[in-house]
């Protein structure tokens, strides 16, 4: 007789641990399916800025649970990581102006922020910002308090025990093949190297990350969504190498800006951007930023002497691209230098690269039911700000099954 469990949910990132954490206080018969051998945030959940974001790029009109599920699941995350101890930061961010013709989209972004109910935020004259990180340079900055810096695997690593801990059983080193509805649940069929196992599960939540879109074509062959890979690559240097390149340790990013066709960022006339990106002609990027990085030592954490720049992005093909990285020292120096112009090219090494699961198309998350099948939600295209959101997505999930649970 095949095994049915009551839920089961596909993939083992921070997003499906945070649910798996969050839906486990409730439901005692709970597995995830996560393909890697460990829990270890390998995929997006790590290979990323390890920010914590405020909401401040996310309009509601076309990304509606970005804006809203950010600003409380950044309020959820500090609260977490105080109750568990995982290693954070609240270091605030800077977004800076570099010239007259960039005040419209950090104005826009205050406008955005405001909308979205970010706390405390601030605008900075040019001498109030380099008070707080001084070797910016700017015309304006905007101040986010609420912004910080966190670890990621370690977030990933204490929700998947504190679920474990309430009786989910993660299934490592698995891949789902196949699901089947059958009897007003479904039927899995996972793979582990040559072992294929099949059970039954009442309630299915789609997680997968990166795949979460050919996941939801096993039970919905039209889903209407793909996920087209953003590749990122960031660099870093050291932040003690000489006065120049000192950083106190703010989140420090250029103003949100659009990419031209080559791919650079391009200030062209704000009215003339606002419509073609509520068009979905143009795609608007936070642009490549300094973050400062978290060091653990003995049980303890705190700033690193090490700051990452980046990252600088690109869509690719495939979603498991891991060729050499595409940019180089000079392409993030030209990046970066507008607002922080002590730092050299050679000052520069590289850090990491990862793939974002972005949605081709859609400016916002998918969390959703299954059409035909409503004991099923897909979450699909969870890029940024989902580590940041993690926590407030998980209770949206709970939210959405209702009764069901």
């Amino acid at each position: 007789m095949v095994e049915r469990v009551r839920l089961t949910i596909i993939g083992g990132g921070v997003v499906g641990c945070a649910i798996a954490w969050q839906l486990s206080q409730k439901i005692d018969d709970l597995i995830v399916i996560e393909k890697n051998g460990s829990i270890k945030a390998e995929n997006q959940s790590s290979r990323n800025s390890g920010v914590i974001h405020a909401g401040v790029y996310y309009p509601q009109s076309i990304s509606p649970l970005k804006a809203k599920l950010c600003v409380e699941g950044n309020r959820l995350l500090y609260t977490f990581c105080e109750q568990y101890d995982v290693p954070h930061t609240r270091v605030g961010k800077l977004i800076l102006a570099a010239n007259e013709d960039e005040l419209p989209y950090l104005y826009d972004t205050v406008m955005l922020a405001e909308e979205n109910g970010v706390p405390d935020v601030r605008v900075l004259t040019p001498s109030e910002a380099s008070e707080m990180e001084p070797n910016v340079h700017c015309v304006k900055a905007v101040l986010f308090p609420s912004s910080g810096v966190i670890e990621p695997s370690s977030l990933t690593y204490q929700l998947y025990t504190l679920a474990s801990n309430q009786g989910a059983y993660f299934m490592l080193g698995n891949e789902v093949t196949q699901i089947r509805p059958i009897d007003g649940a479904f039927e899995i069929t996972m793979q582990s190297g040559s072992q294929q196992e099949v059970f039954e599960t009442e309630l299915l939540i789609n997680s997968a990350g990166m795949n979460s879109d050919d996941v939801a074509r096993m039970l919905q062959p039209d889903f209407p969504f793909t996920i087209q890979p953003y590749r990122g690559e960031s660099m870093q240097f050291v932040r003690s190498k000489r006065p120049e390149v000192d950083h106190f340790g703010m989140n420090v990013y250029p103003v949100p800006m659009p990419l031209n066709a080559n791919g650079v960022r391009e200030a062209i006339p704000f009215d003339q951007f606002q419509r073609a990106f509520v068009e979905g002609k143009i795609l608007k990027t936070v642009g490549v930023h300094l973050t400062p990085l978290l060091e653990i030592e003995n049980h303890d954490y705190h700033l690193s002497a090490i700051v990452s720049v980046g990252p600088s992005s690109r869509f690719v093909s495939d979603k498991n691209d891991h060729s050499a990285p595409a940019f180089s020292r000079d392409h993030f120096h030209a990046q970066i230098q507008p607002i922080f112009p002590g730092l050299n090219a050679d000052d520069l090494y590289f850090y990491q690269m990862g793939n974002q699961a972005k949605l081709k198309g859609h400016f916002d998350w998918v969390i959703q039911p299954d059409k035909n099948y409503p004991q099923c939600i897909h979450l699909v295209g969870i890029d940024s700000p989902g580590l940041t959101s993690c926590l407030a997505i998980a209770k949206y999930v709970e939210h959405m099954l209702g009764d069901s649970i």
